[in-house]
């Protein structure tokens, strides 16, 4: 199985350390913007919403960045190259491979367990001569040989 490089897994992380700035400087806005209503300033003016803008485009640019983190440049679609795109996806691929795998195992285990197995009800007829056990379109004892 292949290992995804320790550039993407930075390039990820990055990624989500951005995001998480930038909903942290959102959401800094209302909090501003709630404290100046419940105890207003009369220095200060109103809380600028400039937190906000920069918040959401941290947020936005975090999630492409982690995106090409996770799937790498050409799995992302950043880099429009097919055999690229196969190699950065191949982590996932063998991952979801092998769930699929799973799944499927599970599912015939299951299927053993919960389906009844079909038995057919087996029918013995008994020799008059011998007292012998025969199947029920049997003609001919398989003991004696004596008809039945």
């Amino acid at each position: 199985m292949s290992k995804i490089s320790k550039e993407r897994k930075a390039t990820y992380y990055l990624g989500m350390g951005m995001g998480i700035l930038g909903f942290i400087l959102f959401i800094s806005v209302f909090f501003s913007f709630s404290s100046a209503i419940s105890d207003p300033d009369p220095f200060g003016g109103p809380p600028s919403f400039a937190n906000a803008i920069v918040g959401m485009l941290l947020m936005i640019g975090g999630a492409v960045v982690a995106s090409i983190g996770a799937k790498g440049a050409a799995g992302s679609g950043v880099i429009l190259d097919p055999e690229q795109a196969r190699e950065d996806l191949k982590p996932f691929n063998e991952a979801r491979g092998g769930m699929i795998n799973d799944v499927i195992s599970n599912i015939d285990a299951i299927d053993h367990i919960t389906k009844p197995q079909s038995t057919k009800e087996i029918v013995k007829i008994r020799c008059r001569n011998c007292n012998g056990l025969n199947d029920e379109d049997a003609k001919f004892c398989k003991s004696c040989g004596k008809e039945i």
